[in-house]
């Protein structure tokens, strides 16, 4: 019978791709970022409206680049622990959980749940916009992304059979078996304003794309260029109109996690959730309140996480969610290797940065 054995949660932000004497030329980009959703209530304002309206608490917990540095060593700390583990560990099969921003879904097919079953996936060194950024940022994000081209491998009789598993428990999950390159669409950002939706649509030119960022980085920095067998498991966390709920995040973890119970297959399962938590503004209430309903095992509160807080980037939460889902049925306990929240800006701009296992 197969075992989840494992379970590990990690942010994949650029800035962890990043030395921290790079964060503050990261941080520039704020000023220009159309997708900043502020708390409480998830509404989208430029830099300017958002620095022009924040209180002068806010505004004090940005301290310039001071505490960059050991900002920077702590989740690098951590994220060697996360290594550390799981190449110690090497489960026969890593479940990871990850979404997709404007890499291999588009509007022209958005599904809620997706899971990839190829017996490899690509893995191409991201290309990046010349002059979108300063050239050392790009270059090191480029690094932290995956620079090594290969063909992963994927969990493929686990990936057909888990596909099975959901359908048949009333989850109509898309699937995946080859990337078309090159590729490429839209995607319009329909979070709420103060005036109404955001009139923003991120258009991305057709091109060679391997892995999704959420996913070439844990075979980058978790395995280290040296992956086992894995499979992608998509939410759409960031994308309205059918953005997953937290109750149908949770629920999907749990599901996941009685495939691997029931599956006939002598094999050891990690599930990894990459990604969050709040960004591109730090939301340390929703953070911290994440954090603890999952030491806790709460799962009413992982289902009542208050959907306006999971706009823009922040709603990668969601995987940490499912992750939860998948850990209390595998009845493994979280350890919290650390919780860093970063303001880059007076704005409140940035993110809280976590790291976590179950065992």
């Amino acid at each position: 019978m197969a075992e989840i054995v494992l379970g590990l949660a990690t942010s994949h932000t650029p800035m962890l791709t990043l030395p921290a004497e790079l964060w503050s030329s990261y941080a520039r980009n704020d000023e220009r970022n159309p997708e900043l959703a502020f708390p409480p209530h998830g509404v989208v304002m430029s830099y300017k409206e958002a620095l022009d309206s924040i209180s002068p608490e806010a505004r004090a917990r940005f301290r310039g680049a001071d505490p960059y540095r050991a900002q920077a060593e702590a989740c690098q700390r951590a994220l060697d622990e996360l290594s550390n583990t799981l190449r110690a560990v090497s489960p026969d099969i890593t479940v990871i959980i990850g979404d997709d921003q404007d890499e291999w879904f588009f509007e022209d097919n958005m599904p809620a749940f997706s899971v990839y079953w190829g017996e490899t996936a690509p893995l191409i060194p991201r290309t990046m916009p010349p002059g979108s950024r300063d050239a050392d940022v790009i270059e090191a994000i480029r690094r932290g992304y995956g620079d090594v081209p290969m063909d992963v491998p994927v969990a493929s009789t686990f990936g057909r059979y888990l596909i099975e598993y959901l359908i048949e428990h009333d989850f109509d999950v898309a699937h995946m078996r080859y990337v078309k390159q090159p590729y490429g669409g839209k995607v319009a950002r329909r979070y709420p304003t103060k005036q109404g939706e955001l009139d923003y649509v991120r258009e991305t030119p057709p091109r060679p794309q391997g892995l999704p960022h959420a996913f070439s980085f844990i075979v980058k920095r978790l395995f280290d260029n040296r992956p086992g067998a894995i499979l992608p498991v998509f939410q759409n966390t960031c994308y309205l109109p059918n953005q997953p709920t937290p109750r149908r995040s949770l629920a999907i973890g749990e599901a996941i996690a009685a495939a691997v119970e029931e599956w006939k297959s002598d094999a050891s399962v990690a599930v990894i959730a990459s990604g969050g938590l709040s960004h591109f503004v730090v939301d340390e209430e929703l953070d911290r309140g994440l954090l603890g309903a999952l030491e806790r095992n709460d799962a009413a509160a992982l289902r009542s996480i208050p959907r306006h807080r999971l706009h823009s980037a922040g709603s990668e939460t969601l995987n940490w969610v499912a992750l939860g889902g998948a850990m209390q049925r595998a009845r493994l306990k979280m350890e919290l290797l650390d919780y860093v929240p970063v303001y880059r800006t007076p704005a409140g701009t940035g993110g809280g940065w976590a790291f976590a296992r179950w065992r």
